[in-house]
């Protein structure tokens, strides 16, 4: 993008024969990409001067034309260029201008990697939470993306995910929703209240469901993707998989 933008300073300052065709080669697919969609959509300053001149060199009768070429390694001269290039890039540079997209992508991911950094611990030690099974299980990796559900087993899969399932008891016990003659409201774990309704074992937090209930074991079993009666976090990751899952506690508890 920068050598195109150059030449064409170079030719609008240094004019010759306007009648001649102008044919700018270079072996960079992405800035012809950009480029192709046009003055009004470039996203990047650089991209809109080159637009600009390339709208102020052109005319009716001399066409100004972006020729993409396989890159021209070997040919005299390019190597000696590169060279003087890479030294060139060691230099120290002036600070250049960003462009709204690259700041756009660069909170993204600094949002989303913060966000991964601040994921709670499985349980949390402070109130014995299921918050956090997400982290303990997959580390810093992001859960695949939902698709190809309806609209009721996607949400199911996205709260279990975070571990605020309204269909788990050991939820809606920790927001006052699924009392007990004992305890109206907690969120530890070990509470009474917060057992699971098919194996009465444990709390029935998403880890619980997802790889280790005794009554979704034959459930676990029949699913091609995992064909495991007790999985690991891998077995368990794909969307589909959790949505089964879930789909089948909640027709069990219905029985």
């Amino acid at each position: 993008m920068l050598a195109i933008a150059m030449t064409l300073e170079h030719l609008a300052t240094h004019p010759r024969d306007d009648t001649l065709p102008i044919i700018i080669c270079t072996d960079s697919q992405s800035a012809l990409a950009a480029l192709r969609e046009g003055p009004s959509a470039q996203r990047t300053v650089q991209g809109a001067e080159i637009w600009s001149r390339l709208l102020e060199i052109a005319t009716p009768d001399r066409h100004v034309t972006l020729q993409w070429v396989p890159s021209h390694c070997g040919i005299p001269g390019n190597e000696a260029a590169d060279v003087l290039a890479g030294e060139a890039a060691a230099l120290e540079q002036e600070i250049a201008p960003i462009d709204v997209n690259t700041i756009y992508k660069a909170a993204a991911r600094l949002a989303r990697d913060q966000a991964a950094r601040d994921r709670p611990s499985y349980p949390d030690p402070t109130r014995r939470a299921a918050t956090g099974w997400y982290r303990e299980l997959m580390g810093t990796r992001y859960p695949p993306p939902v698709s190809g559900l309806d609209r009721r087993a996607a949400i199911d899969v996205h709260q279990i995910r975070t571990g605020h399932w309204s269909g788990s008891t050991q939820f809606l016990h920790s927001i006052g929703r699924s009392p007990s003659a004992a305890c109206a409201q907690c969120r530890d774990l070990l509470c009474e209240a917060a057992r699971c309704p098919l194996c009465g074992e444990e709390a029935d937090t998403p880890r619980h469901i997802l790889l280790t209930c005794p009554g979704l074991m034959g459930v676990r079993l029949r699913i091609p993707a995992v064909g495991n009666i007790l999985p690991t976090p891998d077995e368990v990751w794909r969307s589909d998989v959790v949505a089964a899952l879930v789909a089948a506690f909640r027709a069990l508890q219905s029985r």
